[in-house]
């Protein structure tokens, strides 16, 4: 059964290098020589003679003239080019120099504070402003040359585009999915209004933005310009990176003055060409197949700019377009330095070299050997030295300006004298809409709906080894629970096709899937089993997909917990609770999907006879099927019991060592007191992890030990209030300090209790809890409805 349906129609790795452009039904305009509005457009060079042309039109069978050919200039401006490179500079150059104002403050207030501490008198006043300014135009000009982009020219994307293209063919044999009609509609309304498109997909890989410059070249969009974390400006590839686009930033700006500021110039010099742009608003990579909540960094640059140019600038033409992006990967190409991680080893840094060092590997042969079958001494498939790969599948969501945002968000009117920057825009709300749509378009592969499967039976039956008939019940109901909370005709196609299966050709599936894509979940060809060796490999895929159903699985948990007393009342309050410990984890604000909403939810389960209504109480029905996905629920809140059970005891055994540790160092002028008495946040995940992986505890406990949920809950306890992470005056280290002991006792009991099943269903107790959670967030309306809170502004842990 093949994944590719309408929905995914082109493979770009398919003629990629005869073949760049990928023929269109919607036919680009070509009666003009160009057909963007920019003045100064500068000139596309003329295919003169070119040694490195001649050489691939003679030798080999590369289009070369035609690879981005008409991208640029002809349908966007041409900034691959001296020109734009020399424009771009002495617009950054003059904003230093001349017009920044924001600059000039800053050096006063540095003068300033200089004269109020007798540094320098009155009269050095203005000598000592054009000393600071100079220095800092000095270095922020420095900073500009090692961090802005240098776009080279088109002849370099050729190169690049045919290196990477020849690798990834070996990498990814199996391709790269995309719907062409996508990329029609996409470029039709970029025609029909020139703006920058703001591509906006979910974040797994370091091969995300390479796809996305790849899709760029074959649809014939110019490539966009690239916000890249500082890590990525290695020796080398640092600089071919930025000749492609990438701009970097550093983690944290650290409250340095006018980084951030400058940042904001370059950005703004780009989107007013109408560049686009790539950007990862959930920060960094997720390594467990969810997606991670929004950072407001980006898109807070990007609402100031656009109200700056409407209603300081009065420039009424300028917009950009979102446009929502799901990338979804059969197996992530990290996937072994993920599971790593999530089991509290430190995080590698990966980099292009490692990418592309694999590539270079995959393209000679070496370590590709995925079609050999080695067998263990028990008789399953041993997949251990393979490097295994699988499609990667790309899905555009609903593209909209921000002009509509806004429009649609504000019931009052805007003017220049009454606009307030900080609230002009609900970055939450557009951060959350742009995280949904990603959410609403993933797509569903067969391993995904395998993987989940596994892990609620793993958990239900509390078994390693698997028959894989005994599955089949299992898996079956997945199937049907997900055509029914399908989004998509896509995923709607592939569930319908797979229900309509017999056991044998699911039996087949299952077996070829796990070979193709797990290491350490094996399976035994001559006896139909299943072997789990580490269920932390099922983590992804289950997570590629519990997004949709995790509002029921929440619904399960409560149901199976309190057993009695079922009212809608007990119930909603527990849902309430449950999605504030939850809420780092999942999408739950702005959800306004009414399939989620809890009355729903428990009709639909009453009429799918789970449960019933009896008076005002519900009954559980099928208990089998309730408690098989209220397991889902358990990790996460697991997490938090491990967390919060170790934080006194790490905490306590550093302060028995405070006065003897504080004697020895206190001349030290660089010893710091939190370096003593409080844990890291990075000692203290790595003490979880480590302490209990050995201990007996239960299966769900596996993944409740991943650093990345217990991360999650750090970062919630902080919201609440209940600890407290602070950096040390130098800003390298996180720390976590205990701050309300008795309501974090509190919390923890409550957690062990439902955990237990034991029914919590005391009013009193409830609302106390709920007293916790609404210190650090509101959640407004139904609980599984409607809900809003305020922005999470967490800084980098640097882990």
């Amino acid at each position: 059964m093949s994944n590719s349906n309408s929905d995914f129609d082109i493979n770009i790795l398919d003629n990629a290098l005869t073949l760049p452009n990928i023929p269109v039904t919607f036919p680009l305009p070509t009666d003009k020589e160009t057909y963007v509005p920019f003045d100064g457009n500068p000139k596309l060079l003329s295919n003169t003679f070119s040694l490195i042309s001649n050489f691939f039109n003679i030798f080999t069978n590369v289009e070369f003239d035609e690879i981005y050919r008409s991208n640029e200039f002809k349908y966007s401006i041409n900034k691959y080019s001296p020109e734009f490179n020399a424009k771009f500079q002495s617009y950054m150059n003059d904003k230093l120099e001349n017009l920044d104002e924001k600059l000039n403050q800053l050096v006063h207030q540095v003068v300033d504070q200089e004269l109020n501490l007798k540094l320098i008198s009155a009269k050095d006043f203005n000598k000592r402003f054009t000393q600071v300014k100079l220095f800092m135009i000095k270095y922020y000009k420095q900073e500009n040359r090692k961090n802005m982009p240098t776009f080279k020219s088109h002849n370099f994307v050729r190169m690049c585009y045919i290196t990477v293209m020849t690798l990834f063919k070996k990498m990814f044999p199996q391709g790269i999915y995309c719907k062409n009609s996508d990329f029609q509609e996409l470029f039709a309304k970029y025609l029909k209004n020139p703006h920058s498109i703001i591509f906006l997909p979910n974040h797994q890989s370091h091969i995300d933005y390479i796809i996305i410059h790849l899709l760029a070249v074959r649809f014939q969009f110019s490539t966009p310009a690239v916000i890249a974390g500082e890590n990525l400006n290695v020796a080398i590839f640092g600089q071919i990176l930025k000749n492609l686009g990438a701009i970097y930033i550093p983690r944290s700006f650290n409250n340095e003055l006018y980084t951030e500021h400058n940042l904001n110039n370059a950005i703004e010099f780009l989107l007013l060409n109408n560049i686009h742009f790539e950007v990862f608003i959930e920060g960094t990579r997720s390594r467990d197949g969810k997606l991670l909540l929004p950072k407001y960094g980006i898109l807070k640059t990007l609402a100031n700019l656009y109200m700056k140019q409407h209603y300081i600038d009065k420039n009424e033409s300028f917009d950009v377009y979102y446009q929502p992006m799901n990338i979804t990967y059969e197996r992530i190409y990290e996937t072994d330095g993920y599971l790593k991680e999530l089991i509290g080893d430190d995080k590698k840094q990966e980099s292009f070299i490692n990418i592309l060092s694999n590539g270079v590997s995959n393209l000679v042969g070496a370590k590709h050997k995925s079609n050999e079958v080695t067998l263990d001494s028990k008789g399953f498939i041993n997949n251990y030295d393979k490097q295994l790969s699988g499609k990667i599948f790309l899905k555009l969501g609903e593209a909209f300006t921000m002009k509509e945002f806004i429009e649609n968000d504000n019931d009052k009117e805007i003017t220049a004298d009454t606009i307030d920057f900080n609230e002009a825009v609900n970055l939450k709300k557009l951060g959350f809409k742009i995280l949904h749509e990603i959410n609403r378009i993933s797509y569903l592969p067969k391993i995904s709906l395998i993987g989940f499967s596994l892990q609620i039976y793993y958990y239900f039956y509390k078994s390693r080894v698997i028959e894989i008939k005994e599955l089949l019940p299992t898996f079956k109901l997945v199937i049907e629970t997900f055509y029914h909370e399908s989004n998509t005709a896509t995923n709607e196609t592939i569930l319908k096709l797979m229900m309509s299966l017999n056991d044998q050709e699911l039996i087949s599936m299952i077996k070829t899937e796990i070979v193709k894509f797990f290491k350490f979940v094996k399976v035994n060809p001559t006896t139909n089993q299943i072997k789990i060796e580490n269920p932390v490999e099922l983590i992804y895929y289950k997570n590629l997909s519990i997004h949709t159903v995790i509002q029921r699985c929440m619904v399960s948990f409560v149901l199976m917990m309190l057993k009695s007393n079922c009212n809608y009342n007990i119930i909603n309050k527990l849902i309430y609770i449950l999605t504030g410990f939850m809420k780092n984890e999942f999408l739950f604000d702005y959800n306004y999907n009414p399939r989620d909403e809890l009355s729903f939810i428990l009709n639909d389960m009453v009429e799918k006879n789970l449960i019933k209504l009896n008076g005002s109480e519900y009954e559980i029905v099928d208990s089998h099927q309730i408690k098989m996905f209220s397991n889902l629920v358990k990790p996460f809140l697991e997490s938090y019991i491990h967390l919060i059970s170790n934080i006194f005891g790490i905490i306590s055994s550093k302060q028995l060592d405070y006065k003897k540790l504080y004697a020895k160092h206190k001349n030290d002028v660089n010893f710091e007191v939190d370096e003593i008495k409080y844990p890291s946040t990075k000692e203290f995940l790595k003490f979880i992890i480590f302490s209990l992986k050995n201990d007996s505890f239960s299966l769900t406990s596996r993944e409740a030990l991943n650093k990345q949920y217990l991360l999650s809950d750090l970062y919630y306890l902080n919201n609440l209030k209940l600890i407290k992470i602070f950096k040390n005056k130098s800003k390298t280290t996180a720390f976590v300090k205990v701050m309300n002991q008795r309501d974090l006792n509190i919390v923890l009991q409550f957690l062990k209790d439902i955990i237990a099943g034991i029914a919590v269903s005391d009013v009193v107790k409830l609302n106390y809890i709920i007293d916790i959670i609404d210190k650090g967030a509101g959640i407004e309306g139904e609980v599984l409805g409607l809900s809003q809170g305020p922005i999470f502004k967490f800084r980098s842990l640097n882990l």
